[in-house]
């Protein structure tokens, strides 16, 4: 679930928002009241947190334009101010509950879950699905008793399953609701996520709990069995002693203020600006001594904020450029002296840990790095000649393809009635209806205009590639055709359809511009990086490695023509993109900024869909040369080439920061057999297939290469040896288990050796590196291959 909170109190919210986040809650804080009207804007969130007392915009006045913006969900206001006439005004301007500061955790999250499930379709205390149980109050997922540990992300997409249990959750849905703006999500993180709780799931036998609904998303399936988790809590003084340790001195900063109005009343120069600062600072200790456990503490600033508040209804006499307070008319100021040395010696005190647990989980839990497989695409093959289309199905186990058969019209509409394909392959002429081909690819684009469809026919005179292209169609085939070629076809075009996974770096002094840039493109699963001060841009584009450059072109200390004329002159990013966005619309700025290796400009107000467009577009025909240029054909692995460049520049990282790099050679073992024995066809095959395993046991950010012909190279940035080697033996028990079946012949199986080697210990250079990893790989293959030694 993800939550918006907005208080202006830094101590207090960076400790709600560190104990939401350690119970599974994603949040997003803001520390006035227009910072959240923007982030309500900017994002969805399932329930917000408003304090009252807010700068810029209260909270009351933010409530209440966020329902006249049509926000629909829960709005909780925070505030110490208890009387009657308050909490009127506040539910009155749409908050649907209203806490008081101080309170314990167990009711500010109690109440937090009870609007929650007023929300979610299953609106009981305890979320179940057939045998699965879970309980948001302890954050405990069981199964007939039993147990499971799954990371935080983990717990949250099984608690927003379980809320909404019949809807179709789309990728976008899902990060939405479970990341936050400050944290980002990666590439594949969401089916990287969901298979790390399908594999603890079928742990126990709960198999196919989640359904993938293609093209669509994923959604809860009735289960017989299943297996569920319970994030444990611990150390519950231990974090709350380690959160008073780090907010302990602001807050006690704020009993300064108290101390003035104490000396001002002793020589009567107390003005009208110190007690109002006063009266500030004492709201704010209300509530943050009470979460700490100082209830007296509370109690006694709460006194003091309301005797800070009649002194102010004083008024006040004007000596000099001041207002000063008359003292004379000022009542009980023993009573505030002693009340304020009371709070002195409470505050002397250890924090309370066992009258309120909002600390409690502030020591997290890291997730266990989940490895997500590629997608497997569903073909649904529209065609009547059932001899190719056994053909299809047959040769698409070597393409991890899923295919499908429609011969006719009724059974293509049943399928895709049934399931959305990702491809459809459509061939335009049937034996009772030769011209119906042409009529169903007008509907299938008009009515899935995001579903590629690919012709494959006889018909191939010119007009009827006009026709094909003016109705939509991705590809066009003409017969007699392999359906090895039609299967590539296939798999090129799903992979053309998927949203582009790229990297993008900002460089702007405009800080709302920067959020605006994020707003824009989070949706488009781009990983947006931004940049405020240009001094830094250097050292943040090695680190970030983008692969697009959006430049402002006036900024302090070095303007964006300037950062782009050295990203041109530099051998390693001088072909990256770079787009600049720019107020200036003259034709000298638009040819300064050509002249200096721009790619594109965008001008300012920057629009949605003119940015996106441009990015993307920028973004497919260099993700077009490169594939070209760097990548294996056959593979789709990085080549040899392009490995060289970016190990080069992971060395240097590891110079800068210290970091070490595992450097892994893999080698097939008998490959040359393979071929001789079963052809060259089922040599590439096994080739591809030991790519696809690499990719899926890799990080996206790790390189993985075709090194030359049989051989692989995996760099490993961050790992020494001993951790490569574990990951590597991962990845070849997965390979014994691959059987490729050939015809006429007993199923190949194969395997690998592999040498590893750690920069910098077994090799100070690339070249270097290399002959230790490979002088490793050949003791592997002397002592029997189907094996993985370190250097």
């Amino acid at each position: 679930m993800r939550l918006l909170l907005v208080e202006d109190d830094e101590p207090l919210a960076q400790t709600i928002g560190a104990a939401l986040t350690a119970q599974n809650y994603v949040v997003d804080t803001a520390t006035d009241g227009e910072e959240g009207w923007d982030y309500a804007q900017a994002f969805t969130y399932d329930l917000i947190l408003l304090d009252v007392g807010l700068p810029k915009l209260d909270g009351i006045t933010l409530c209440q334009q966020l329902r006249q913006e049509g926000y629909s969900g829960p709005i909780l206001l925070l505030t110490a101010k208890s009387s009657s006439i308050d909490k009127v005004t506040g539910l009155d301007a749409g908050a649907d509950d209203y806490v008081v500061k101080p309170c314990t955790v167990q009711e500010l999250f109690a109440r937090i879950r009870a609007l929650l499930r007023r929300q979610s379709v299953s609106g009981a205390p305890i979320l179940e699905w057939g045998g699965l149980r879970l309980d948001p109050s302890s954050c405990e997922c069981t199964y007939r008793g039993q147990l499971l540990n799954p990371s935080p992300k983990e717990y949250s997409l099984l608690e927003l399953f379980l809320r909404y249990p019949r809807r179709v959750l789309s990728r976008s849905t899902i990060l939405e609701h479970l990341w936050s703006f400050e944290d980002p999500p990666r590439e594949d993180t969401v089916r990287a996520h969901i298979k790390g709780l399908r594999r603890k799931l079928k742990a126990v036998g709960a198999e196919d709990l989640i359904e993938t609904v293609y093209g669509l998303g994923y959604h809860l399936k009735p289960i017989s069995e299943s297996q569920a988790s319970k994030q444990q809590d611990s150390e519950v003084e231990v974090a709350v002693s380690q959160a008073w340790d780090r907010f302990k001195k602001p807050i006690q900063e704020r009993l300064i203020s108290l101390e003035q109005v104490a000396n001002a009343l002793s020589t009567n120069t107390l003005t009208e600006e110190l007690r109002q600062k006063a009266e500030q600072d004492a709201h704010k200790l209300v509530g943050s001594l009470g979460m700490f456990g100082f209830a007296q503490g509370s109690q006694l600033a709460e006194e003091i904020e309301h005797w800070l508040e009649e002194v102010g209804k004083i008024a006040p006499s004007p000596i000099g450029d001041r207002q000063i307070l008359a003292i004379g008319k000022i009542q009980n100021i023993p009573i505030f002296k002693s009340k304020l040395a009371l709070l002195h010696r409470q505050l002397e005190q250890p924090p309370k840990s066992g009258g309120d647990r909002l600390v409690k989980d502030l020591l997290t839990v890291k997730e266990t790095p989940s490895v997500d497989q590629p997608g497997t695409p569903l073909l649904l093959a529209i065609d009547d000649d059932l001899e190719l289309t056994q053909r299809l199905q047959v040769e698409a186990l070597n393409w991890q393809i899923r295919v499908k058969v429609a011969a006719d019209l009724r059974e293509t509409r049943e399928a895709i009635a049934k399931q959305l394909p990702d491809v459809v392959l459509l061939d335009l002429c049937f034996a009772n209806a030769p011209r119906k081909g042409l009529a169903l690819l007008e509907e299938l684009t008009q009515t899935y205009p995001d579903l590629p469809v690919l012709v494959f026919t006889a018909q191939d005179e010119f007009s009827d590639r006009v026709a094909v292209a003016r109705l939509g169609g991705r590809a066009f085939l003409p017969k007699p055709v392999t359906a090895a070629r039609v299967l590539e076809a296939v798999r090129e075009v799903w992979k053309r359809t998927k949203p582009i996974e790229a990297k993008v770096l900002a460089v702007d002094d405009d800080r709302l511009l920067l959020k605006i840039f994020q707003r824009f493109l989070q949706p488009y699963g781009i990983e947006l990086h931004t940049l405020k001060d240009p001094r830094q841009f250097w050292e943040t584009l090695e680190v970030t490695a983008p692969d697009l450059l959006i430049l402002d072109v006036e900024m302090p200390h070095f303007n964006g023509i300037e950062l782009c004329k050295v990203v041109r002159n530099d051998l390693t990013w001088g072909g990256l993109p770079i787009i600049f966005v720019t107020a200036h619309r003259d034709p000298q700025t638009i040819d300064h900024i050509y002249q200096a290796g721009a790619d594109d400009y965008v001008s300012k107000p920057v629009t949605e869909p003119e940015l996106v467009t441009r990015i993307f577009n920028r973004l497919e025909r260099t993700q077009l040369l490169r594939n070209l240029a760097e990548t294996d054909p056959l593979t789709g692995l990085a080549n040899h080439s392009q490995a060289t460049k970016e190990l080069a520049r992971y060395l240097h990282q590891c110079d800068l920061y210290h970091q070490p790099l595992c450097f892994a050679l893999l080698d097939l073992d008998n490959f040359k057999r393979v071929n001789k024995q079963y052809s060259h066809e089922i040599g590439d095959r096994v080739l591809k297939r030991l790519a696809q395993i690499l990719q899926q046991y890799f990080r996206s950010e790790d390189i993985v290469a075709r090194w030359g012909g049989e051989e692989f190279a995996v760099g490993m940035y961050g790992l020494n040896k001993h951790d490569g080697v574990t990951r590597l033996f991962d990845v070849l028990e997965s390979v014994r288990q691959e059987v490729f079946p050939v015809a006429g012949i007993v199923p190949l199986r194969i395997t690998f050796s592999a040498g590893v080697a750690e920069y910098p210990q077994d090799g100070a250079d690339l070249q270097s590196l290399y002959r230790s990893a490979d002088q490793a790989l050949e003791r592997a293959k002397a002592t029997g291959r189907n094996r993985i030694l370190p250097f």
